[in-house]
């Protein structure tokens, strides 16, 4: 949490807080962080231009704050989602899933997201690091359990990432569909999981 934010204590206050954010993920979306100015969100957000100091000392402040809020609501949605006494398979299938619903549901997630790597290379690097490790804690009973096989966790977890997260922008750009698509693309990603992905030795 950036200390330089104030999370207001009153019903009104988390009211206008929160129209902020909505307004500033709106924005984002249709403009780009460079394209969209305090006012852009303050008019948005039908608020004062001022109202926006009250919360946030900078743009920037606030995209933090917001890229740090959709990242923990990923990891709470897809936790929500998995039952822990799963063996690890399960709970990916389960998770995997869960990642692409709130895809679909939420396609600005990426322009935020990935916007960050032009933005300030750190956020973008921070963010994965910490979804990475998080990955990892999740990996490492299924490894000493031996239900997976005995490789690097991170490179794994970076694997596994790497196919929700292209598998998910893939059913938001052109797949037709979303909600229909998702058991066959959740088929296909538990098979080669599972099974592997060349057949020759």
């Amino acid at each position: 949490m950036d200390e330089s934010i104030k999370i207001p204590t009153t019903r009104n206050g988390t009211t206008t807080f929160n129209l902020l954010l909505k307004a500033s993920e709106a924005c984002f979306f249709e403009k780009g962080y460079h394209g969209t100015t305090v006012a852009d969100i303050t008019q948005k957000a039908g608020v004062a231009a001022g109202t926006f100091y009250l919360y946030f000392p900078s743009k920037m402040s606030l995209y933090r704050h917001l890229l740090n809020e959709l990242s923990h609501d990923i990891r709470k949605e897809i936790a929500s989602k998995i039952d822990p006494s799963l063996k690890r398979v399960d709970q990916e299938k389960a998770g995997i899933r869960a990642f692409l619903e709130y895809a679909i549901k939420n396609p600005h997630m990426y322009q935020i997201i990935w916007e960050s790597l032009y933005i300030d290379r750190s956020l973008f690097q921070a963010y994965y690091d910490a979804f990475a490790k998080r990955y990892i804690k999740g990996l490492t009973p299924a490894k000493e359990a031996h239900e997976m096989a005995n490789l690097d966790l991170e490179i794994v977890a970076y694997i596994l990432m790497g196919i929700t997260n292209f598998m998910g922008l893939k059913i938001i750009l052109d797949l037709g569909e979303s909600e229909s698509k998702i058991d066959a693309v959740v088929d296909t990603i538990m098979h080669v999981l599972k099974h592997g992905l060349f057949t020759a030795e």
